[in-house]
């Protein structure tokens, strides 16, 4: 009938077992395969490598770095912006055009004087905000910022480097027995 019996399907496993583990001693490492898998997942390498727990540990830091570095740019944003006065400085606002029908005094050039003086008050108060902008700096969420990045590079480049060097290890070892 083709169907199996229990010590035909135990006999066959236990082959599949010893195949595997002999794949697993003596299968070489790519340690190309390893550094490219990290470095588009911190860990992944270390997890083609077999070693999980490193894996993740990596995987980990380059994750809490990008969040710290995400936070600190979002913090700094918001905190320019909330001192800036939740405006962009430098625009020109709405409703700049004629909106009536009386005598508009003009310029010898032929413009709108109460626009040259709006666009002017603007302009000096947009140096001085532009100005005030430029000499606050939200140290905490600069901080974070450079502390996220810090640990991204070097979380990402230490798996890397940390998959190529196992990758070569175990097939060294792997050589020696």
């Amino acid at each position: 009938m083709g169907i199996l019996s229990e010590e035909e399907k135990a006999r066959i496993i236990e082959e599949e077992e010893i195949r595997a583990a002999v794949r697993r001693k003596y299968e070489q490492k790519s340690s190309g395969a390893a550094a490219v898998l990290s470095t588009l997942c911190p860990g992944l390498g270390q997890v083609y490598n077999g070693q999980f727990g490193k894996g993740a540990l990596f995987f980990i830091v380059v994750v809490v770095g990008l969040v710290l570095f995400l936070w600190g740019l979002i913090g700094t944003i918001k905190e320019v912006r909330a001192f800036s006065g939740g405006h962009q400085v430098g625009m020109i606002s709405e409703g700049a055009g004629i909106s009536s029908e009386e005598a508009v005094p003009l310029t010898e050039e032929g413009v709108v004087v109460e626009e040259v003086e709006k666009e002017q008050k603007a302009q000096t108060e947009g140096k001085k905000q532009e100005e005030s902008i430029s000499k606050y700096i939200p140290k905490k969420y600069v901080t974070l910022t450079i502390i996220g990045l810090i640990l991204m590079g070097v979380g990402a480049g230490t798996a890397i480097k940390d998959a190529i060097r196992t990758a070569k290890r175990i097939n060294e070892g792997q050589a020696k027995a």
